[in-house]
């Protein structure tokens, strides 16, 4: 059978092999009809450019990079199916890398994925980046979106969750339940994505006259040992008697850590005390009690991180972000009458 052409699609359609090339590069002024048109012929034909070919003149590789802090974490895991869904629907591929929130790390991944010249970057990473990991990035020219976490003074787009919103949700949402003490569990405070879910998380004290309380603040490293440890630090601490009643845990993995170490325990949750996360993680519906947790929209997030990646319009530091939203489940409750 011979090969499909695009002069067979253009003829299929009625239209030139131009006008058939405008559409599939979606440049040029088409009308919606002759673009249903040419697009049926596609179908029809079932006519696969010779993308080789086009990127070849066009100098492009229909890849393009995504550097997470690791990818064995769930959220960012989500996070890169969204990207690689997203680049799927457009013919692209994804090269994926995990810095580990070293800036050393990320500066070699960083020179090995400019050498793959690839056609755009986005970057879900570290605070940690140098002086040096920038200048590589302006001299490279490589259009370029950061996702996730809000750096200052970034030239580029970034696009992330309102954290501080979330957080404040998180804490309304105790609060709303009836607890007056409640710590918070964070990762490390050198993230501005911990001192953003913390402010948060003060100011909706504020906001229901709760005093803030710096010993019911707990920080530790990343994942589910670091919950497992705050949990274990905040119990030597206060003691079994001493426990608020309540726990924000700025990720998912904070919280099922927790969950795990007052499950070995013997403390009830929600009974003795609620425990709420951040993120909705898929794990988070799944263990017991199901987490109640602020739901980050990952999809969402990874889509426009890549529309804007690819778009026509030249890249400028902006800031969009995305609204979380609380998704009540069993981890949650009011706080027992005392006795």
């Amino acid at each position: 059978m011979p090969k499909v052409t695009i002069y067979d699609v253009a003829k299929r359609a009625g239209v030139s092999a131009a006008t058939v090339s405008k559409v599939l590069n979606g440049t040029g002024r088409i009308s919606p009809e002759t673009s249903q048109r040419i697009r049926a012929a596609i179908e029809e034909l079932r006519y696969r450019p010779n993308l080789i070919a086009s990127a070849l003149k066009k100098h492009q590789t229909f890849s393009v990079g995504l550097l997470v802090p690791d990818i064995t974490n769930p959220f960012y895991a989500a996070l890169a199916r969204a990207v690689e869904d997203q680049a799927l629907a457009h013919n692209y591929a994804v090269l994926i890398c995990s810095t580990d929130n070293i800036a050393e790390r990320e500066e070699k991944q960083l020179e090995l994925f400019l050498r793959q010249r690839l056609d755009g970057l986005i970057v879900a990473t570290s605070e940690a980046m140098g002086q040096e990991f920038f200048n590589t990035l302006h001299q490279s020219q490589v259009r370029v979106v950061f996702i996730d976490r809000v750096i200052p003074n970034v030239p580029y787009p970034v696009i992330a969750t309102d954290h501080y919103l979330g957080s404040y949700l998180a804490t309304e949402h105790l609060i709303e339940l009836g607890h007056r003490e409640i710590a918070i569990f964070l990762e490390p405070l050198t993230l501005r994505s911990s001192l953003e879910r913390l402010r948060g998380f003060a100011k909706a004290l504020e906001a229901h006259q709760i005093k803030f309380d710096d010993h019911l603040v707990f920080s530790e490293g990343f994942g589910v040992e670091a919950g497992y440890e705050l949990a274990q630090r905040m119990l030597a601490q206060k003691g079994p008697q001493e426990l608020p009643t309540a726990i924000f845990a700025a990720t998912d993995q904070l919280a099922i850590g927790a969950l795990q170490y007052f499950h070995e325990k013997g403390i009830n949750v929600p009974d003795q005390i609620s425990l709420i996360g951040y993120d909705d993680i898929q794990m988070a519906k799944m263990v017991s009690p199901p987490l109640t947790t602020v739901a980050q929209p990952i999809t969402e997030l990874g889509h426009q991180a890549f529309e804007v990646l690819l778009g026509t319009q030249a890249l400028s530091a902006t800031t969009t972000l995305l609204p979380p939203r609380v998704i009540i489940r069993s981890s949650t409750a009011a706080p027992l009458p005392q006795s």
